[in-house]
């Protein structure tokens, strides 16, 4: 099982790197003639010691001082003329072409960077439209200070007095004070991921599906599988957020892997997880559609966390719909052409014209952006129970599903039958009340005699709530 590991960079990186950064602002200012003067270039990274310079925590670091000199340049009503974002392993840079005095800027700069002991790790170079680097010295300013003593940190620098070990864990230390929750990132993600099944799976009465009651129309599953599958399964959704966080940085002048082949080796976790499915659950497929629909959205979390550092559900949506919308169409076009395959969502493909759950990855999961996400923060605002809530979505989510596993069973009259059945439910207050809540029995007994199973709606229910965790915790 993979994990995120840092990549050490070289020297042969680092100069790789430089040069990079070098032809990135001579491009830039090449392009300052034809803004009006004055005009300066600012240059900001992060000043890490040793061989590792791209981690969430760092990432973090570079975001939050990202942030921090926007605003300082929109407070002095500078203009931005241009900005580049280079996102590498051997580190970040973001330039940035001011329509203001470099000096001006320079002293803004050096502001920021005395202003905390967190800005004390940001390295700010203001060029003028010469290419010529502004010092602290022009402007009679301080030195920077060592991480570690008094001393001034170029001195510290050239005699070595500190290793490379005690200062990068002082940068850790200040990183991880800052950006707590950046540390653990991918493994809050894999305990929302959890959570979310599980919430999904407890909650009763569910119509035709396994919960804690009983197998509804699944005489071959047990509540107890959909345990030991959870166990077994969330790892992998971590590894995809790793997998798809890693791919947004390359080296030096390395192009960015295409989305089709992310997408390609997402699938390949996502073969190992259904392996490890099966064999923690004795053969019962359990949660092969979690695998798919959760695998994306925590791909689309780790993508979006490392542009940004802060999550949204709809803007994870957005990175899904991105990522594979243009593989699934052409999948879904070349199924419909040929032969009929084993999975029910082929099947029903050929059958009723539904394209499943691929064609809901595609268009970026609409029913969680206009059903169940609206449903799951609104029944929070009004302090809704936490269960009830959980299974009113699920109705609501059957509403407006096109579930593959209920048109395999029993076609399009089974799935009007049940929607009909949800939408009376619904009409006398769903689990919010008692008789909401004993129709919901009836309807559970129903589905088993019935042999339905709404097992799609389970699968996005299980989504929206893992979004929703997501966001609370990251946005």
């Amino acid at each position: 099982m993979s994990d995120f590991t840092p990549y050490a960079v070289s020297v042969e990186d680092m100069m790789r790197a430089r040069d990079e950064r070098v032809h990135a602002q001579n491009e830039i200012l090449a392009a300052a003639a034809s803004f009006p003067a004055p005009t300066a270039l600012l240059s900001f990274g992060m000043n890490i010691p040793g061989a590792v310079k791209q981690t969430p925590l760092i990432r973090s670091g570079f975001l939050f001082g990202k942030e921090r000199l926007t605003a300082l340049l929109h407070r002095e009503d500078y203009a931005l003329l241009r900005t580049r974002e280079l996102r590498r392993v051997s580190g970040d840079s973001w330039l940035c072409l001011i329509g203001a005095p470099p000096e001006s800027v320079k002293r803004l700069a050096v502001a920021l960077e005395d202003s905390e002991p967190l800005a004390r790790l940001f390295d700010i170079d203001v060029l003028n439209c010469e290419g010529q680097k502004l010092s602290r010295e022009d402007f009679f300013l301080p030195l920077r200070r060592c991480l570690l003593c008094e001393e001034a940190a170029v001195v510290c620098a050239r005699s070595r007095a500190h290793s490379v070990e005690a200062l990068f864990s002082r940068c850790d230390s200040l990183l991880r004070e800052a950006f707590p929750l950046s540390a653990s990132f991918f493994s809050a993600l894999e305990n929302h991921a959890a959570l979310s099944l599980l919430d999904e799976v407890y909650a009763a009465p569910k119509p035709g599906l396994v919960d804690r009651i009983d197998s509804g129309a699944h005489a071959d599953m047990k509540f107890e599988d959909f345990i030991l599958s959870t166990a077994a399964i969330t790892p992998f959704l971590r590894e995809m957020a790793v997998t798809a966080y890693q791919s947004c940085f390359t080296l030096p002048d390395a192009a960015r892997e295409t989305d089709a082949a992310l997408f390609s080796r997402l699938r390949e976790i996502g073969k190992r997880a259904e392996s490890e499915m099966y064999a923690a659950t004795g053969g019962v497929n359990t949660h092969k559609g979690a695998v798919f629909t959760l695998g994306l959205l925590s791909a689309g979390a780790g993508l979006l966390y490392a542009k940004s550092g802060k999550l949204s559900a709809e803007t994870i949506l957005d990175e899904v719909q991105n990522l594979v919308g243009d593989t699934l169409r052409q999948e879904l076009a070349d199924l419909k052409a040929g032969e009929v395959g084993k999975a029910h969502g082929e099947a029903v493909l050929h059958r009723d014209g539904t394209g499943g759950v691929r064609n809901a990855a595609a268009k970026g999961f609409p029913v969680l952006r206009s059903v169940a996400l609206p449903l799951l923060r609104q029944y929070e605002a009004e302090e809704r129970p936490a269960e009830a809530s959980v299974l009113n979505v699920l109705l609501h989510l059957i509403l407006h599903v096109s579930d593959t596993n209920v048109l395999y069973r029993g076609g399009k009259d089974a799935l009007l039958t049940l929607r009909a059945d949800c939408r009376n439910i619904l009409s006398h207050g769903g689990a919010f009340t008692p008789e909401g809540t004993d129709l919901l029995y009836e309807l559970k007994e129903t589905c088993k005699q019935r042999n339905v199973s709404p097992g799609g709606a389970a699968d996005l229910l299980s989504a929206a709530l893992f979004l929703h965790r997501l966001e609370k915790t990251f946005r």
